[in-house]
């Protein structure tokens, strides 16, 4: 059985936006791994807890494939190392999503994995197809039924987030696996 074959293009790119005087936002393009580690605003030292993110995915980057079982794990580290941290008595946490390459059945994959409201996106075909989905209570309402989208994109709480790493949070992260095609876009 031959090795999948998937070639790579890839580059990163960040900015504080237009409230914060300062970027937590932390990233890794390290094939086979790449993700958005965006520490949360409004807590010490959110830059520290992305960049503890970043730094416990590093060591995957010497693989050609990942399991799930190896970014389970890069998580759980992650989770550790911001959990552990502590400044101005305030426990900083960040947000995280990512996209591992992996192989299933012979044929490659993305795997798509998030905690809290950073997004990942696929755009195949001219198509862009949100694939995350985020841990804030307004999503929970939307599930529920009680927001439309619509309403959810300016309602007063849509900034608040139900999962994270630290900050005394659910640490759980999800993951989507999706076969991988000749000009998808992992945005």
């Amino acid at each position: 059985m031959t090795e999948p074959q998937l070639e790579v293009a890839f580059g990163a790119a960040s900015h504080q936006g237009l409230v914060r005087g300062a970027n937590e936002d932390s990233y890794l393009t390290a094939p086979p791994v790449f993700l958005v580690a965006d520490g949360m605003g409004g807590h010490s030292d959110g830059e520290l807890a992305s960049r503890a993110v970043v730094d416990a995915f590093s060591g995957l980057s010497s693989r050609r494939w990942l399991t799930p079982d190896l970014l389970v794990d890069a998580v759980a580290r992650a989770a550790s190392t911001v959990s552990g941290l502590h400044a101005d008595g305030r426990r900083p946490g960040s947000t995280l999503t990512g996209v591992g390459l992996t192989q299933q059945g012979g044929l490659p994959c993305w795997l798509v994995f998030n905690i809290g409201d950073s997004r990942t996106h696929l755009l195949r075909d001219g198509e862009l197809t949100q694939i995350s989905v985020d841990h804030s209570v307004v999503q929970e309402l939307v599930d529920a039924g009680e927001l439309t989208p619509e309403e959810a994109a300016t309602a007063a709480d849509r900034n608040v987030i139900t999962r994270a790493l630290g900050a005394g949070s659910d640490e759980d992260a999800d993951f989507w696996m999706l076969p991988a095609a000749q000009g998808d876009r992992m945005l």
